[in-house]
C-alpha cells in the first residue's frame, strides 16, 4: 500500500509518501531517495493513531534530511 501524504520535503518540497511493507512502514521522499522505517511492532501502538504516526515519522525524516544536507555541503 502507498499513500500520497499532505507534508512535503523539508528539503526538496516533493510531497511525502506512506509505503506499508510486511515488515513495517516507512515514510519516504522518492526525490531525496530519503526513508524512515518503523517496525510492524511499533507501529501496532499506533493502530488507533494513524495521524500521530504519520507526524513522528515525518519530523523523524525532517531531522535526518537536515543532516544530510549539512553533510553535503
Amino acid at each position: 500500500m502507498l499513500i500520497k501524504l499532505d507534508r512535503k520535503c523539508p528539503t526538496c518540497g516533493s510531497s511525502l509518501e506512506f509505503a506499508e511493507r510486511k515488515d513495517g512502514v516507512y515514510v519516504l521522499c522518492r526525490r531525496c531517495h530519503l526513508a524512515v522505517y518503523m517496525p510492524v511492532e511499533t507501529v501496532s501502538e499506533y493502530a488507533t493513531d494513524f495521524p500521530t504516526l504519520v507526524d513522528l515519522m515525518a519530523e523523524e525524516l525532517a531531522d535526518m534530511a537536515k543532516k544530510v544536507k549539512k553533510r553535503r555541503n
